[in-house]
């Protein structure tokens, strides 16, 4: 099932350093949205239509504080309103377009798509390890055309990886060993303890060509609207101080109905000064990311255009996938309630 948009809350619009004084058009949740940075330094998210005959703002050009609309020179601040009609002393007050609150943190730009006076800063999720010093992050955005419930319980059942990705991540006790899910008022978390296990070739590497036995914690929370962390630790059995930390963010950032923006970093805290090795764990879960996408987007062509099963059939694996959508579907029935 395709679920609807929830609106009041924080969805990653951009990496910082996209933000610039070029305007940069990017759809959220159906619309579409001109991003800028103004001459003085501030971001800006505004309607990337110009209300006076629809040209999209983002043809346009910064000048100072406000983007001037390509088509017949409308310009606006960072608050929607219209500041300048050219060939008019003054402005009509009905002349403006709707801003968004946006708010940078974490290396990215987070955007507010819902009711404004609820936009509480405080809800950002914590992406801290993107930025942090102790940390090494590196990420990037993929494009990826399927609804983003589809990645969010993609993410929330990693048992996939046996066979996914059979050839990095996998490990039989991926299947074997059952999670432990934990809901929350605002978060799910999903974990598995795995122990005693052969690593993973993704592990045995980043352990250093490591062939012994591991102790393989992972933990996933889901963070709606629309944000996964995973938290995965790895150490020897046989010394527990030899062990591996990685996190894994996801800004799962509906662009349409049918289509995402997947922002994804991997944050590590050894080996921060080995680059070759960074770039190995960089290219090799960008590898196992595009076998997610494979299967995701193959799964949207079928929810469009095949008749859908009577049943879904769900089993122990989907305790996370179910958690998940439970929270979407009551945090929905709350936004749309509090609307009324």
């Amino acid at each position: 099932m395709i679920e609807p948009f929830i609106y009041d809350h924080w969805y990653i619009c951009a990496w910082r350093e996209e933000l610039t004084t070029k305007p940069l058009q990017r759809w959220i949740l159906d619309q579409p949205i001109a991003l800028f940075r103004t001459e003085s330094g501030d971001p800006a998210a505004i309607a990337d239509r110009c209300p006076h005959r629809g040209a999209p703002l983002t043809s346009g050009t910064v000048r100072g504080e406000a983007l001037e609309c390509g088509y017949h020179g409308l310009t606006f601040d960072k608050s929607g309103k219209c500041v300048r009609v050219p060939g008019r002393d003054s402005v009509p007050p009905t002349f403006r377009t709707r801003a968004y609150p946006i708010v940078e943190k974490w290396r990215f730009a987070f955007i507010w798509m819902g009711d404004p006076d609820k936009a509480d800063e405080s809800k950002i999720p914590d992406y801290h390890w993107s930025d942090d010093e102790n940390w090494s992050a590196r990420g990037e955005t993929l494009p990826v055309n399927c609804h983003a419930s589809l990645l969010r319980d993609n993410l929330l059942d990693l048992s996939h990886a046996h066979y996914v990705h059979a050839n990095t991540l996998a490990t039989d006790a991926v299947v074997r060993v059952p999670i432990e899910v934990e809901e929350r008022s605002d978060e799910v978390i999903v974990q598995r303890r795995m122990v005693d296990i052969h690593p993973s070739p993704f592990f045995s590497r980043v352990l250093g060509d490591f062939d012994g036995k591991v102790n393989h914690l992972q933990v996933v929370r889901f963070l709606p609207a629309s944000n996964i962390i995973i938290e995965v630790s790895v150490s020897s059995v046989e010394n527990p101080e030899h062990k591996a930390e990685i996190r894994v963010m996801n800004g799962l950032t509906p662009a349409t109905g049918r289509s995402s923006h997947y922002f994804w970093s991997l944050a590590r805290n050894m080996h921060l000064n080995n680059d070759s090795l960074g770039d190995w764990i960089f290219n090799a879960n960008r590898n196992t990311f595009f076998e997610d996408i494979d299967i995701v987007e193959q799964q949207q062509v079928l929810l469009e255009k095949a008749p859908a099963p009577e049943h879904e059939t769900l089993f122990h694996v989907d305790g996370g996938v179910n958690a998940g959508r439970k929270l979407h579907a009551r945090l929905l029935a709350e936004e749309n309630s509090s609307a009324d």
